[in-house]
């Protein structure tokens, strides 16, 4: 219980010097130790068998230290080795973490702005913890075709150029928000075809959560050789692998590489318009 003289003292602040004085001395505080060598190391173990413990992700680094940015003193971390559950090691060639700049900070939610580097891509964006933990950023210059995007696409596999928003939760039902992405310059391999679909622009948005584990709400093709749009979900199940899947595209397909689709089990009508419907599993894909 606080004394009367801390009571009076704590009075005796003035708020906006208390509003102004925490982050300040933070950061003063996060200086000194910068100056007087902090075991940053042991820092890097610390939050490597946090996030473990609490997604199950095993992080192996290099190095880790102090850097200083316009926004204000960060961590970072070079040449880490990421063990995804039930995934292969991924590398990770730089990851940055700092205090971001937000209001939650004062209710007692902790925000972090972080930012990777990969093979397959860079993302930056906010982590927070209000309850479930949240990541809100962007994901720029991704290959899909590489993991670990390539073993987060649950049906298929596409080729190109990757750039992303995305708001997601994790919480105890599972993953829920919403993706916008666009991948150009690439391709697209279905369960069935012989050859990849190429395109110039593949763009759509993605809702997680709510009656599915993922709605696909729009999608918009564009290629030389087949474009069109398509809606569908991937329904819940006890693994992503049995979940049931339903989706259906409209598509304008040129005479180059109507023999193919035609094989891949979709009708082509003379003028190259076709319905392609694909159903059963995640796991096992039918295309109609």
């Amino acid at each position: 219980m606080p004394t009367t003289t801390h009571q009076q003292a704590g009075e005796a602040l003035p708020r906006p010097l208390i509003v102004i004085g925490v982050p300040c001395a933070g950061v003063l505080l996060v200086l000194f130790f910068m100056i007087r060598g902090f075991p940053y190391d042991k820092l890097g173990e610390l939050i490597a068998n946090r996030i473990e413990q609490s997604h199950g992700i095993q992080l192996t680094f290099v190095d880790v230290g102090p850097t200083l940015q316009f926004a204000g003193p960060a961590l970072e971390a070079t040449r880490l080795r990421a063990k995804f559950p039930d995934q292969p090691l991924q590398q990770i060639d730089r990851a940055l973490i700092r205090p971001a700049w937000s209001l939650s900070w004062f209710v007692g939610e902790p925000v972090l702005h972080v930012e990777l580097e990969s093979p397959s891509g860079s993302a930056d964006g906010t982590l927070r913890w209000n309850g479930v933990t949240s990541w809100a950023g962007t994901i720029r210059d991704a290959r899909p075709e590489l993991p670990p995007i390539a073993d987060w696409i649950p049906t298929g596999g596409f080729e190109g150029n990757l750039e992303a928003t995305l708001d997601v939760s994790m919480t105890e039902e599972g993953p829920e928000g919403w993706v916008e992405f666009e991948i150009q310059d690439g391709s697209i391999s279905l369960p069935g075809f012989s050859v990849p679909l190429p395109f110039k622009s593949l763009t759509g948005e993605v809702s997680l959560g709510g009656d599915a584990y993922a709605t696909l709400t729009s999608l918009s093709l564009d290629g030389p050789d087949v474009s069109g749009s398509g809606s569908g979900k991937i329904g819940h199940a006890e693994r992503l692998e049995q979940a049931p899947i339903g989706f259906e595209f409209e598509l304008d397909v040129k005479p180059t590489i109507s023999r193919a689709v035609s094989a891949g089990g979709v009708k082509v009508s003379p003028g190259g318009e076709a319905l392609a419907k694909i159903s059963g599993t995640v796991a096992k894909p039918k295309i109609r």
